[in-house]
């Protein structure tokens, strides 16, 4: 249990290490600035849904990011040898795909919502892919992320489209 522990700790930061690169620009929402008020609350999601998602709700971790972070809101939660993060932040798409720590870019559609695919990091084979939704309360992302100590050849995007469907009708338009 310890080992998952820090195995999430790890797995957190090395998420979001691509993050606190800086970025040019101003984060906003369309054309007004949003401040982390203003973003939608990920650690609001109902336990049915999480249950949906193959998740455990009592593995909440309201704190993904280790540390305090202006721009982003997040909470994840275990699954079956991974973690699924669902972070909302004030950085537009196009902040995103400037950002050097995402790559493979794919434009996707989720249920009735458009989205964007990546992965995040430099592993290979890869242990973390995103699907990032545009919503009215900032950017809303899934994240898959397989366990550092995980053997499962699984990829993490098949982890992430599996889960997204179900968080699709609780996120903002």
């Amino acid at each position: 249990m310890r080992l998952v522990g820090i195995a999430a700790g790890v797995c957190a930061v090395v998420a979001l290490a691509g993050c606190s690169e800086a970025v040019d620009g101003q984060p906003e929402a369309s054309a007004a600035p949003l401040t982390k008020e203003q973003l939608f609350d990920p650690c609001t999601v109902s336990d049915s849904v999480l249950q949906a998602a193959g998740l455990d709700p009592t593995s909440k971790d309201d704190n993904p990011f280790s540390v305090a972070r202006e721009e982003w809101k997040g909470c994840g939660w275990r699954g079956d040898g991974h973690f699924i993060y669902l972070k909302s932040t004030t950085y537009t798409l196009d902040e995103i795909r400037a950002n050097d720590y995402f790559h493979d870019f794919r434009d996707i559609t989720v249920g009735d919502r458009k989205a964007v695919q990546y992965l995040l990091g430099t592993r290979t084979p890869p242990n973390q892919c995103e699907i990032t939704f545009d919503t009215s309360e900032g950017r809303v992302a899934v994240t898959a992320t397989k366990f550092i100590d995980s053997k499962s050849t699984t990829d993490p995007c098949l982890l992430v489209n599996n889960a997204a469907p179900n968080f699709v009708d609780v996120l903002p338009k």
